[in-house]
Order: structure tokens, then C-alpha cells, then sequence
């Protein structure tokens, strides 16, 4: 699916910022990468890609918000500021649904992401919520990546 490791990390970083637009905005997944990528200045094969993510989130958001929820302790999705829960929801559709990246690299990215959009203690939030998705949601084979 992906490139190169920088690439694959501008892709995130891409999804992100259209996912946690759509917080504020109401935007379809398309609008929203546009809006993103021409705002990035990234070329139409790459938005492709972005927007190929932003889709497959949003097509289990449901199910994928179920999942975070249950995996939350003391804390409610509602509660959660929308960098986290942004953050959350491209992690969980990671860790589930796109098969050839290692668990670890998802949750490494997911923090580095809490790093440059979030605080400290986000950062250990998403990484113990993600870690809890993987160890029950993950396909076994990501677990042997």
C-alpha cells in the first residue's frame, strides 16, 4: 500500500488532519482530503491515497468507535478531545484493517502524530488505548509482522 516509511507518515498525517477536520466541518470524506491536500500541496495520485484511508475509516466508523469506546478506562469517546479521538480512529482502522503494517509501527506512528498535534499526556493515552485494540482486534497475522 504504501511507499517508503516517510511516505506512508505523510499519508497519515494527511488522513488525520482531513479526519479531525470533519469534526468541526460537515464534510464527506472526499471533501475533506481535498480540502486538506490542495491546502498541502500534494499531488493527485497522493490525495488518492489519503483519501483511499480516509474512506476505509470512515466506512467502519461505527465499529471502530465501538471498539475505542470499549477500550476506554474511566473516559467516554464524547470526552476525548477530537486530536485523540482523530488520533484513536486512524490508529484503530490501522491496526484492523490494513493488513501489511506491524502493530508496532501503527502505534509508534499514532503517538508520533500525539506528539506534534497533542500533548504528553495524549500521547500515553493513545498508546495504551491503541496497545488494548491490538491485543484484542488485531488479525492474528499482524501480530507475527
Amino acid at each position: 500500500m504504501y511507499k517508503t516509511r516517510s511516505h506512508r507518515r505523510r499519508v497519515r498525517d494527511l488522513a488525520f488532519k482531513a479526519i479531525y477536520q470533519m469534526e468541526f466541518q460537515d464534510l464527506t470524506p472526499s471533501e475533506s482530503v481535498h480540502r486538506v491536500c490542495r491546502m498541502e500541496g500534494v499531488s493527485s495520485d497522493f490525495e488518492k491515497e489519503v483519501l483511499e484511508f480516509v474512506k476505509g475509516a470512515f466506512a467502519k466508523i461505527d465499529e471502530i468507535d465501538k471498539i475505542i469506546s470499549e477500550r476506554l478506562v474511566g473516559w467516554s469517546l464524547e470526552r476525548l478531545s477530537s486530536i485523540s479521538k482523530s488520533i484513536l480512529r486512524l490508529g484503530t482502522y490501522e491496526l484492523i484493517y490494513v493488513p501489511d503494517i506491524p502493530i508496532e509501527v501503527t502505534i509508534n506512528e499514532a503517538v508520533e502524530l500525539s506528539k506534534s498535534y497533542g500533548t504528553e499526556k495524549d500521547r500515553k493515552f493513545v498508546n495504551g488505548v491503541l496497545d488494548r485494540v491490538a491485543k484484542k482486534f488485531a488479525p492474528p497475522q499482524k501480530h507475527e509482522l
